[in-house]
C-alpha cells in the first residue's frame, strides 16, 4: 500500500444460579455459545490468549523503516547490488519504539524488511549484518513483552541487475530470456530464515510476502504453498501468514482467489493475510478529505467493515484463520478514527482475527497514517485512542 516512498503501498458472562432450573438453562446457553463459535474457531485461535473470557487475538502495528529506501527519491538505483546504507536510506527502529508499543499493549509488531538486503545473492547465505540488525529488533521486542512478525516486504519482486540493467524481477517471470528469481529462490530464503528463528519464541509468525500483485505468468497460490512446504520440511511449525494476490485486498478476496482455500499445511498453523484501507481506491493514500469521500459515498462510515466482511466470510466458509496485516487512517479528521476505524475494529474483534495497524516507525515524519509518537515519545498520535479500545490478548 501507500508509503512515503510509493513502494508501499466472548466474552461469556457468568451468572450464579439459585436453583437447578437456572443451572440447566445456563449450561444450555453455554452449549449454544460454544456451538455458535465452532464454525469460526480457526479465526479465533490467534494465540494463547488470556484465559476464559479473554480475547485470543492480538493487536499491534507494523514497524516500518527497514524496507525504506527502495526507490525515488532515496535510492532510485536500489537493487541487491546497491541495497542502500543503513541509517541514511533505511532504518531499523530503536528500542524506544519497541518499549513504547509494548507499554501501550499494541504488542504484535510486524517488522518489515527487504529481501535484497537480508539475502543479497539469491539462494546464498543471509547477510550477517542485516540479520544482526533484525535480531536486535527482535530482542527489543522480547525485552518489552512483544511478539514479532518477520515480514518480507517485496510484493513478490526482487530487484537485481540483469544484463547490466537494474530490473524489477517478478518471481517466476522471464527477463533476458530466463527466469531471474524463482520459486526455489523464495523457498530458499524462508528455509534460511527458519533456521535462524524457528527456536525463537518471540517470533510469532512469518509473513511470507507483503502484497503480491500483477504476477504476470507466475502462480501465487502454487508459490505460497511451495514456500510453506519448504518451512515445514525444515522442521519449523511456526505460524505462517499467506498474503493474497492483488495487493492482498480484503474486499477483493473472493473475486481474486475464488471460493476455496488453497493451502495444505501438515502443522495446521497458517493464516491468510489481508489488507484493508478505507479510501475510495483502497490505496491508503487518502487523497480526498473525509467530506469529499462522504459526498461520493454516503456509506463511508461502514466502508471498512463492509470490505472486511468479504474476507471474514471467506475464512469462515473455509474454516481457516485470518489476519489483517495492514489497515490505517489519517489522523487529521477524527471521523476516520471514531467512526470508520472504530466500526472496522469492532467487527475485527468479533471475527477474532489478529491485526497490525499501518504503520509506526521513527522515519515517518508527518505521514498522516503514522501512529509513531511525536516529541521524543511524549505525544501520542490521534489514532491511538481508537486502537487502544480494541486491544487483544496480552
Amino acid at each position: 500500500m501507500f508509503t512515503a516512498e510509493n513502494h508501499r503501498r466472548s466474552i461469556v458472562e457468568k451468572q450464579k444460579s439459585k436453583s437447578g432450573l437456572l443451572v440447566i438453562r445456563y449450561l444450555s446457553l453455554l452449549a449454544l455459545l460454544l456451538a455458535a463459535t465452532c464454525g469460526t474457531c480457526r479465526c479465533r485461535n490467534g494465540g494463547d490468549g488470556g484465559g476464559w473470557g479473554a480475547p485470543a487475538y492480538h493487536r499491534g502495528v507494523t514497524i516500518a523503516g527497514a524496507e525504506f529506501g527502495t526507490g525515488p527519491p532515496w535510492a532510485p538505483d536500489f537493487s541487491n547490488e546497491n541495497p542502500g546504507a543503513h541509517g541514511s536510506e533505511y532504518w531499523y527502529n530503536s528500542e524506544d519504539t519497541f518499549r513504547y508499543f509494548g507499554q501501550k499493549r499494541l504488542a504484535l509488531l510486524r517488522i518489515a524488511i527487504r529481501w535484497e538486503r537480508i539475502q543479497p545473492q539469491l539462494s546464498q547465505p543471509l547477510s550477517a549484518n542485516e540479520l544482526n540488525l533484525l535480531k536486535g529488533n527482535i530482542q527489543w521486542a522480547k525485552n518489552h513483552g512483544c511478539r514479532a512478525i518477520v515480514d518480507i516486504h517485496n510484493f513478490a519482486r526482487y530487484f537485481k541487475v540483469v544484463a547490466s540493467t537494474r530490473t524489477e524481477c517478478i518471481i517466476d517471470n522471464v527477463y533476458d530470456s530466463s527466469i531471474q528469481v524463482s520459486t526455489a529462490d523464495f523457498c530458499d530464503l524462508w528455509a534460511r530464515l527458519s533456521g535462524e528463528f524457528r527456536d525463537e519464541p518471540t517470533v510469532y509468525a512469518y509473513g511470507l510476502m507483503c502484497e503480491p500483485h500483477d504476477m504476470g505468468t507466475a502462480d501465487w497460490k502454487a508459490m505460497s504453498q511451495a514456500c510453506l512446504t519448504a518451512v515445514r520440511n525444515a522442521g519449523d511449525n511456526k505460524l505462517i501468514l499467506i498474503s493474497g494476490d492483488s495487493w492482498s485486498a480484503a474486499h477483493m478476496w473472493l473475486s481474486t482467489h475464488g471460493p476455496d482455500s488453497w493451502i495444505t499445511d501438515p502443522a495446521d498453523n497458517f493464516a491468510y493475510e489481508a489488507h484493508c484501507y478505507f479510501d475510495a481506491d483502497n490505496s491508503g493514500s487518502y487523497a480526498m478529505t473525509y467530506d469529499e469521500e462522504l459526498t461520493l459515498d454516503p456509506d463511508l462510515p461502514d466502508r471498512g467493515r463492509n470490505r472486511l466482511r468479504v474476507f471474514v466470510d471467506w475464512c469462515k466458509n473455509n474454516n481457516v484463520r485470518g489476519y489483517l496485516g495492514e489497515y490505517g487512517v489519517p489522523g487529521d479528521d477524527s471521523r476516520w478514527c471514531d467512526i470508520v476505524l472504530e466500526r472496522f475494529l469492532t467487527d475485527l474483534d468479533a471475527a477474532g482475527m489478529d491485526g497490525t495497524y499501518w504503520a509506526a516507525g521513527e522515519w515517518w515524519g508527518s505521514y498522516k497514517l503514522s501512529v509513531q509518537p511525536e516529541s521524543s515519545f511524549t505525544v501520542d498520535r490521534p489514532q491511538l485512542p481508537t486502537l487502544l479500545r480494541h486491544l487483544g490478548a496480552p
